[in-house]
């Protein structure tokens, strides 16, 4: 299946953040969108996941799908966390079959278990991106997209992550924004 962003063009007050966007989102695949700060990169994701709508052009469909809807793995820029649960509980509320076992197992790659049972506002930010991530995840979905990932991680952790992310997501397409295309040498870059 590929989805395709034709002509995207957005505005918000007058100021266009998005203009004649074309991208091809096929399966299999990595994408970066990279650009500054205000360049449109959220709102791209948010357009491709059908979370707004474009003033101008269209997001099409092509190929097999089963499903009227598709779904995203989406980590948000701002972070959805409840932020006074510990990790273990932010995971498992990703979805109603995840067990508590696999919730620890998953977070235990990353975050020691002394940490994964402290209110997440007690989390450093690349611990809660962290969390964030392993959340988006334990989310059945067709994509996964993630907007600002990387936020606070070393080098060491951003290439675990990224590592994990690539073993993980199977065949699904991986976009991710971020204001630079550091450690993405994997992906397709889309300029914004």
């Amino acid at each position: 299946m590929t989805i395709i962003l034709e002509n995207i063009s957005k505005s918000y007050d007058g100021n266009k953040v998005l203009e004649n966007l074309n991208v091809e989102i096929e399966d299999g695949r990595c994408y970066a969108f990279v650009g500054p700060k205000g360049a449109g990169k959220t709102t791209a994701l948010k357009i491709f996941m059908g979370m707004e709508k474009p003033d101008e052009g269209k997001v099409c469909r092509m190929g097999d799908y089963k499903y009227p809807t598709l779904q995203s793995a989406y980590v948000s820029q701002n972070g959805q966390l409840n932020l006074k649960k510990d990790a273990i509980w932010n995971v498992k509320k990703a979805h109603r079959w995840a067990s508590k076992g696999r919730a620890v197992e998953e977070l235990t790659r990353f975050i020691e278990p002394d940490r994964q049972c402290i209110p997440v506002s007690e989390l450093s930010v690349p611990e809660r991106r962290l969390v964030e991530l392993v959340k988006a995840l334990f989310t059945p979905a067709d994509f996964i997209v993630l907007d600002s990932p990387f936020e606070g991680m070393d080098a060491g952790t951003k290439q675990k992550t990224i590592d994990y992310l690539l073993d993980i997501k199977g065949s699904r397409p991986l976009i991710i924004a971020q204001e630079d295309a550091e450690g993405l040498d994997f992906a397709r870059k889309v300029c914004l």
